[in-house]
């Protein structure tokens, strides 16, 4: 045999296989493809499968495109009934349109107060930190203060020097008068005259007029030197008279919280810097940014309910006492004010938070069922029942959340038919005819 008759043996052996394996291939597929895809007469295409299937998906061809196009499923009845699809009228709901916006805490600053102090000198006693809670009379610090030193010294000298002078006196008094009880028994028996009489009740008189200027000298002493010890945190009451100090404490005038402080142990300070900056918090500044949108609907005297972040679930209440007249040059917002109360301290200057002025403006608006609404990516819909088992479906844009449902804000109307039962099988075969067309 040749070798030509060999290789077109072969060729002729090959090309009967190729052609056995096509019509083995045809006959395949024709036996995996149950469904057939049929044209009506109006140009919709309907895809009807098997007798097994329990609905059919219809797309309305006319109104389709890449954006905003409509979809509508239709279901058959014994599908609805296998599904329990059901739906109800969408109602409205009254809704007060508060304003929803950011805050920030701050303290109030006609409550913001600073302690200085009174002389010049090196701190030798530091008692409180920054954030403490302080008391009115309480000891913050201790300065080192030479005008104490000298105020007491002073005293200390005019104090002796009365008591010299009066001891002195009470001597000559108590001479005095045994020297006119002497006269007198002496004028009574004749012998003295009456002039020497006079002239030692005179000395009497004299002695008895030095000595209570003495004592009233030293009241005034002490009232002066405890009104000028007191202005450097000292008392008369507080002095032992064998030990001159030196040391002037520096005082709370009233309670509050120290926000700010400039010193530590040792510092020489002066009187012109503040070393506390202290805080009253028992009320405290809400800091509220208003959009220009909502401007118009914020008024004074509007309650605000403030929601930190820093305490979750925990609200606080107060009332807007300001609102800033003209907006910032950079955010172009504006600020409104409000007064929490604050007695248990527990909100700080700079936390943020969520604030809800509450305008008392109604309005009404869609309110559906959470079971109604379905999602897919960003897109959030309903299904709205168009009678006869037809479903379109509606994207729409949920407002606030409320009980067990949303208020809508567009896409839909009130009265509006929507499915609030089965709507997840209607999800579904929204997504089975969206997957088939992006493989189309």
């Amino acid at each position: 045999m040749s070798n030509q008759y060999k290789f077109a043996k072969a060729h002729s052996i090959s090309l009967c296989g190729a052609i056995a394996c096509i019509g083995l291939a045809s006959f395949a597929l024709g036996a995996c493809t149950p469904n057939k895809v049929e044209s009506g007469n109006d140009g919709k295409l309907s895809s009807t499968s098997d007798t097994n299937s329990k609905s059919s998906t219809t797309i309305d061809s006319n109104n389709s495109s890449t954006t905003g196009s409509e979809v509508i499923i239709a279901v058959s009845p014994e599908a609805i009934n296998n599904a329990t699809i059901k739906s109800q009228p969408i109602k409205e709901m009254s809704y007060e349109s508060d304003i929803k916006t950011t805050g920030e805490l701050k303290a109030d600053e006609n409550n913001v107060f600073h302690i200085n102090s009174m002389v010049a000198g090196r701190i030798t006693v530091d008692k409180v930190n920054l954030g403490d809670f302080i008391h009115q009379g309480q000891t913050l610090a201790v300065v080192q203060n030479k005008e104490v030193t000298k105020l007491i010294g002073d005293y200390i000298h005019e104090k002796h020097s009365n008591e010299i002078q009066a001891d002195q006196l009470k001597s000559r008094l108590e001479l005095a008068n045994k020297n006119l009880d002497r006269l007198n028994k002496l004028s009574e028996e004749g012998i003295a005259p009456l002039k020497d009489v006079l002239a030692a009740k005179n000395q009497v008189d004299q002695i008895t007029i030095e000595l209570r200027g003495i004592k009233e000298h030293d009241v005034h002493l002490n009232s002066e030197t405890d009104a000028m010890l007191s202005t450097y945190g000292k008392h008369l009451s507080n002095y032992d008279n064998h030990k001159i100090e030196s040391d002037s404490p520096l005082t709370a005038p009233r309670a509050g919280v120290v926000i700010k402080k400039t010193i530590t142990l040792g510092d020489v300070v002066n009187t012109a810097d503040p070393l506390y900056v202290v805080a009253d918090l028992s009320d405290i500044w809400l800091d509220i940014t208003i959009y220009d949108k909502d401007l118009a609907q914020v008024k004074i005297g509007q309650t605000v309910t403030f929601i930190s972040d820093s305490l979750a679930g925990r609200k606080f209440d107060g009332k807007i006492s300001y609102i800033q007249p003209l907006a910032g040059d950079a955010s172009r917002t504006f600020l409104a004010r409000a007064v929490l109360p604050n007695k248990q301290m527990a909100l700080k200057p700079g936390m943020f938070g969520t604030a809800i002025i509450h305008t008392q403006r109604k309005e009404l608006l869609p309110y559906i069922a959470d079971n109604a609404v379905q999602r897919y990516g960003k897109d959030v819909f309903v299904f709205e029942d168009l009678g006869n088992g037809k479903y379109a479906k509606r994207s729409i844009e949920l407002g606030e959340r409320l009980l067990d449902g949303y208020l809508i804000k567009s896409g839909i109307r009130s009265g509006a038919l929507v499915v609030n039962s089965g709507s997840l099988t209607l999800k579904a075969e929204f997504l089975k005819r969206l997957n088939g067309n992006q493989e189309d």
